[in-house]
């Protein structure tokens, strides 16, 4: 399946020298079914994704410990090194096998991804290792950008069984992206929701 690039307004006609990751672990145990084939616009958000993040970026990449779903898109899929750890062990799957030093993940529970909050965000990553976008005290780990850089913290807590993502990010450079910056792209908190029950997802969609 060739996955077409979108008519976004903006867009820019150069990919950025980074890896975009598509992370499509996770149970769905809430949502019942794979959050990643929910269909938007008459589309699956892993179509959708894919096609902003192929927009974006050189070379794109999947996290999923279930390949075969995903060989119709003719995207590397990359499986977690011990299953079972949450999405820190993909982001570390995946970071370790991008072939640049950065790497920008999103969910598969986001529907509203757009190229030009990410192109944002890679502008302010000189200087830092983690470009993670914040509203108010709410972190978004998983609509950001890593370096390879933060591949020793990330092993460290998997190693202590210290799961959640923030847990690492007191040992890298992080450039918090507030609200108010993203909010020229339009509504920050719409573009960073994610779902986890068929309740969250129609509310959101229906909007």
């Amino acid at each position: 399946m060739r996955i077409t690039r979108p008519d976004l307004e903006g867009s820019q006609a150069f990919p950025l020298p980074a890896t975009g990751i598509f992370l499509a672990g996770g149970t769905n145990s809430r949502m019942g079914r794979n959050k990643a084939f929910l269909e938007f616009g008459g589309k699956p958000l892993v179509e959708r994704s894919l096609a902003v993040l192929s927009s974006v970026f050189e070379e794109v990449l999947i996290s999923s410990n279930e390949p075969a779903l995903y060989q119709a898109y003719g995207v590397r899929v990359v499986q977690d090194q011990v299953s079972g750890k949450g999405p820190l062990a993909g982001l570390a799957a995946g970071l370790g096998a991008a072939r640049f030093d950065a790497a920008f993940f999103t969910a598969c529970d986001m529907p509203f991804v757009r190229e030009e909050l990410i192109r944002y965000l890679w502008r302010s990553l000189p200087g830092y290792e983690i470009v993670v976008p914040r509203a108010g005290e709410v972190v978004h780990p998983l609509h950001a950008f890593y370096r390879k850089s933060c591949l020793p913290a990330m092993e460290e807590n998997l190693r202590a069984g210290r799961y959640k993502i923030i847990a690492f990010y007191s040992s890298c450079r992080v450039r918090y992206v507030l609200a108010e910056e993203l909010q020229a792209f339009g509504d920050a908190a719409k573009m960073l929701a994610n779902v986890n029950t068929p309740e969250e997802w129609a509310a959101l969609v229906g909007n």
